[in-house]
């Protein structure tokens, strides 16, 4: 693949530059696939790749019969990353202060949660949820009190397989072990791939509970410039597998936090390709995969026909964090997987694991996921439209396929940290960019979470950042000016 990407990809840059032109406007009729085919020398099934691309990032409208249609002419998006900031080189974690700092106040009452990335409670389905704990403790003393066999319970992990029928490689029930959430899975991967000292590539900026987890380990990083909407950069990337230059590589391809780009099915095929090229381990975190917001987006696991993606996954995200419950499917490196867990924490928790067997098999899971992807959706572009609307101009921020984060770069190089230390003061829990990356690449960039309604207060809290992040701006401008 050449820099520049795939052929959609371009015609979907050349699409969006015009309409930030203002050569479309919204609501206007765009060219025909046909026309975009001719033009383009390319066939109709690439034209209309960019199309659905297009669509699914909210830009444009496809109407059967009739054809595609401007919905937004704001492509003001995050920048593209510089690559001169990436040597590709590995270096040393420090972050675990800052994190810590900016977790605290997520804990604090009364607090206008816009930090922690979650959905809100008011979209979950606790009563439900509550139920089948209350029905499986009754109905199944006996499991719940035992331990379960480290695969798992075999109604929720023949469930979890089924979820996999459309992969081109579908995972099977013996794949499968059970885990105590995501996290869980992912230390048991690193560790079951590389060792203390080794350095472990990972997308910039990168969800920072990643960072913490390697820095934990004893693992140096390598970041690999990421792009907003089409994720990790597969030539950054090729090179530093190519020197032998990392032990592993962990990555998000759905829903990506804190970006929110889902890459397409042609990256990760092409992703999974390098890591059995090069045969380097490759951790894949999908626990936002079930949040993106078009049907039939897959992991790069599917595409893994040799066993080099460690594939972990959980329903914190979309469910009920406190049900402690994720899985992975560690492929060739099962055995060492297995064996690092069974030291562990030997088995995960058998109620858990029966609830979530029913919600699956009831179907209540599948229409709940339906459900909350269309409020998070909403819910994202109703928060997004109140960032446009408060926050001062030059702000940019993401256009989300999925999950409920919003990445926002504030204008004039304002300090996102100190925008957080005026927010704490004024009860509003932020999360400043530069913990998603090393040595401070996005230290000028937020993350909001709209994983909640967008309450009169949650306007407010999005008006009153608007206008410190304006003051801030204005100081830092006069400081340069001095």
């Amino acid at each position: 693949m050449s820099e520049e990407g795939f052929l959609y990809e371009r015609i979907s840059r050349r699409l969006l530059e015009q309409i930030g032109a203002g050569s479309y406007a919204v609501g206007q009729k765009l060219p025909s696939v046909r026309h975009l085919s001719r033009l383009f020398q390319v066939s109709v099934n690439t034209v209309m790749q960019s199309y659905r691309q297009l669509e699914a990032e909210g830009y444009l409208e496809i109407r059967p019969q009739s054809g595609a249609y401007v919905r937004h002419c704001d492509v003001h998006d995050v920048p593209e990353p510089d690559g001169s900031r990436y040597p590709l080189l590995p270096v040393e974690v420090s972050l675990s202060e800052e994190v810590l700092h900016y977790m605290e106040l997520h804990v604090v009452p009364r607090q206008v949660r816009l930090g922690i990335a979650l959905p809100g409670v008011e979209v979950m389905p606790v009563e439900r949820v509550t139920q089948t704990i209350r029905e499986v403790a009754r109905h199944y003393p006996q499991e719940t009190w035992d331990y379960m066999h480290p695969h798992g319970y075999p109604q929720f992990t023949h469930h979890l397989a089924r979820r996999s029928l459309s992969y081109d490689v579908p995972v099977v029930p013996d794949d499968i072990i059970v885990t105590g959430g995501a996290m869980e899975g992912l230390s048991l991967a690193l560790r079951s791939v590389s060792r203390p000292g080794d350095a472990v590539a990972v997308e910039s900026p990168t969800y920072y509970g990643t960072l913490l987890l390697l820095k934990t380990h004893q693992r140096r990083v390598v970041e690999i410039p990421t792009h907003p909407r089409h994720g990790i950069s597969l030539s950054a990337l090729e090179r530093v597998f190519a020197e032998r230059g990392v032990s592993a590589c962990i990555v998000s391809a759905n829903a990506q936090n804190p970006l929110g780009f889902t890459m397409s099915r042609e990256r990760k095929q092409a992703l999974s390709a390098l890591a059995r090229r090069y045969q380097i381990p490759l951790i894949e975190n999908d626990v936002w995969g079930d949040t993106v917001y078009e049907d039939g987006a897959v992991p790069v696991k599917a595409f893994d026909d040799d066993g080099w993606v460690l594939y972990c996954n959980s329903f914190s995200k979309t469910l009920m964090p406190g049900l402690r419950i994720g899985w992975a499917a560690p492929g060739r490196f099962q055995r060492r997987f297995l064996e690092l867990k069974q030291l562990s924490t030997i088995t995960s928790t058998s109620l858990s694991q029966i609830v979530m067997g029913r919600l699956l098999e009831s179907g209540f899971y599948a229409q709940h996921i339906r459900d909350l992807r269309a409020t998070l959706q909403r819910q994202v572009e109703a928060t997004a439209r109140e960032v446009r609307a408060a926050f001062p101009s030059g702000t940019r921020l993401t256009r989300p396929t999925g999950g409920c984060v919003l990445w926002v770069r504030l204008p004039g190089r304002v300090n996102a940290a100190a925008l957080f230390e005026k927010a704490a003061r004024e009860g509003i829990h932020v999360f400043p960019g530069g913990v998603f990356s090393l040595d401070n690449k996005h230290s000028d960039y937020l993350r909001l979470n709209a994983g909640g309604p967008v309450t009169g207060e949650v306007v407010r809290a999005l008006r009153w950042l608007g206008k410190a992040a304006a003051e801030l701006a204005a100081v830092a401008g006069n400081a340069n000016r001095g």
